[in-house]
């Protein structure tokens, strides 16, 4: 018989349920009726039961809890009131695949029915600790990411959303930086909240979809909205990795394109790695590099930078195997690379880390330094830039590989 974990919540049918489950009659084993969800997570990660048993009303149940118990091989079963149609939609939100409903006054068969439903769980599919999605939103994720060393990458990620938004593709900017947020300062933008983290808690708890991220995006311009990171670094913790994956995944339903700004360090604390309870301030970014359609490599000219970019494109194809890239050499210039600088990276990215179609952007630190003075995007504070030119190119090219180029020109 398969042994189960019970987490109910205050339901009036609660005692009763349990009381028949645990009869001799019933083909299932209550290894332990867990007293929270911390109880829960603990008990599953033991080995000792292959089901859990769940309410929707159970304290403190959210997304992080069912992967944890999930990811300890546990399979998970919801139960609900007969007529607690919000329960069950809840329940599915946080990943409770199979969910039986209670009728207080046939409890005989509701619990034939849970039996039923942990025997068809009993064996449950080997999971990872961020089970995936197989839906198929609509909008696309693009992710920008950068070597160490400030080379321009938020700057870029700004750009390529607010380039899209002017060709027409209803764009979706989101903050994921866990180390320096700083989309908010770069657009002028205040009392911006603490969306990301906002987002990550309805998320955990089951209750975020389109209009809830909606609310809590600020509007730059028509067609560019935006979700403002952690309002301080010391907040990482609120931004799980299970919760992230649903806030991208209600995102690309809230956007034609999803444009990510994340932090550069991809490593992977061994600890902290093998404690799958602890949170890991890197999980964003990696989490969101595995989300991702195509990912834009921002790094420097410079030969340090250089030397950055290549290391940094063999760490990330390192820990996430088979992403798919477009590297961006920024603030080019002759003083520090020489005669025909483009040619020379490119060349250089060729031949020490097998990059070809490396796009560069010419150096225009007056530029760039208007448009963050004044709080404004390079296509308003700068629109003649030689940098917004090539910005604009890489932008086309990526709505085409996205398959978003259909939208009307831009104005």
């Amino acid at each position: 018989m398969p042994g189960v974990l019970v987490l109910l919540g205050p339901s009036s049918w609660e005692g009763p349920l349990v009381a028949g489950l645990a009869h001799p009659a019933c083909p299932v084993t209550i290894v332990r009726r867990c007293l929270d969800t911390a109880d829960l997570v603990a008990s599953a990660a033991t080995g000792l039961a292959s089901v859990a048993v769940v309410g929707a009303d159970a304290p403190r149940l959210d997304a992080d809890v069912v992967d944890r118990v999930r990811a300890s091989g546990c399979s998970l079963v919801g139960v609900v009131g007969a007529d607690d149609d919000q329960g069950a939609d809840r329940l599915a939100r946080l990943g409770v695949p199979d969910v039986v409903p209670v009728d207080p006054a046939q409890l005989g068969a509701a619990v034939r029915a849970v039996s039923r439903a942990v025997a068809a769980a009993e064996a449950p599919e080997t999971v990872d600790a961020v089970p995936a999605r197989t839906s198929a939103p609509r909008g696309r994720l693009l992710v920008v990411w950068g070597t160490p060393g400030a080379p321009g990458r938020t700057s870029t990620a700004v750009a390529v959303a607010d380039e899209a938004a002017r060709r027409g593709v209803r764009t979706l900017l989101v903050d994921a930086d866990t180390w320096a947020p700083s989309v908010s300062v770069v657009l002028g933008l205040v009392d911006d909240g603490a969306g990301l983290a906002s987002a990550c808690r309805r998320a955990l708890g089951g209750a975020l979809d389109a209009d809830a991220l909606a609310a809590l995006c600020r509007e730059v311009h028509p067609d560019l909205l935006v979700l403002p990171g952690i309002p301080r670094s010391g907040r990482w913790t609120e931004v799980r990795a299970s919760a992230l994956v649903d806030v991208l995944d209600v995102a690309r339903d809230l956007a034609d394109l999803v444009v990510v700004d994340c932090a550069s360090p991809v490593e992977q604390d061994e600890e902290l790695v093998f404690d799958t309870a602890a949170p890991r301030r890197n999980a964003a970014t990696l989490v969101s590099i595995e989300c991702a359609d195509e990912v834009v490599v921002v790094g420097g000219c410079e030969p340090h930078a250089l030397v950055r970019l290549v290391t940094g494109l063999d760490e990330l194809r390192g820990a996430v195997p088979g992403v798919r890239t477009r590297v961006v050499v920024n603030r080019l210039r002759e003083s520090v690379v020489g005669r025909r600088p483009a040619a020379a990276v490119s060349d250089a990215l060729a031949r020490h880390a097998g990059v070809d179609g490396v796009v560069t952007v010419p150096e225009d630190r007056a530029a760039f330094d208007e448009a963050l003075r004044d709080g404004r995007t390079l296509a308003e504070g700068a629109p003649r830039s030689p940098a917004r030119a090539a910005l604009r190119g890489l932008v086309a090219e990526l709505l085409r590989d996205l398959g978003l180029d259909s939208a009307r020109a831009a104005v």
